[in-house]
């Protein structure tokens, strides 16, 4: 007889939101190292039993469920005209705030030193994301406006995610309109080959 592995939540929403914005929270605080089912029953008032009883005890199971609990996805670029359209609205999005900026790079630490979690990071956070970067070079090339090369797509997609997490740090400015500017001409841009339909 089957069964549906999904856990079944009897908390409403409102207090399953505050047990994630507990485990992040505690997640910033202490490191994924540190954090426990304890630390997070007790900032997030409930039973150690609950926690075990939804994530069996696995912990990376129970972050990453936190870190994805009504993520912000990606704005729709699908009316856009062009790619260059698409580049500039990006450009104007927001920055990634501090926070978030310091959840990413105590995330990747704790990848470095543990495969399962790293399994787990690139799974629900990172392979989405960059997936869903390559879709916007697939749709400029559905519409005849660059050559399709979907393996290209995907490094520029990690290109793009890797820019916006270290360029401060590696960069020593900040993440801002102007300086993806300069990303997308000096580098995303240079890399695909566009389709000139001027003689057509």
């Amino acid at each position: 007889m089957p069964t549906d592995s999904t856990p079944r939540f009897r908390m409403s929403p409102e207090r399953l939101a505050e047990l994630f914005a507990a485990v992040r929270a505690l997640l910033l605080e202490s490191g994924y190292e540190r954090l426990t089912f304890d630390a997070v029953a007790a900032r997030a008032r409930t039973s150690k039993a609950t926690l075990y009883r939804h994530w069996g005890g696995n912990k990376s199971s129970l972050v990453m469920a936190a870190l994805t609990h009504q993520r912000p996805a990606l704005p729709d670029y699908a009316a856009a005209a062009s790619l260059d359209e698409v580049f500039a609205q990006m450009a104007r999005a927001d920055r990634l705030p501090a926070r978030d900026l310091r959840m990413g790079f105590m995330l990747l630490h704790t990848a470095s030193t543990d495969p399962e979690f790293a399994i787990a990071l690139r799974t629900e956070i990172i392979v989405p994301v960059v997936n869903e970067l390559a879709a916007v070079f697939e749709a400029a090339a559905d519409r005849g406006e660059i050559v399709r090369d979907t393996p290209l797509f995907q490094r520029l997609a990690h290109l793009i995610l890797a820019d916006l997490a270290f360029s401060p740090l590696i960069g020593g400015r900040e993440d801002n309109a102007v300086s993806r500017q300069e990303l997308f001409r000096t580098i995303i841009r240079p890399a695909l080959s566009f389709i000139d339909h001027s003689d057509s």
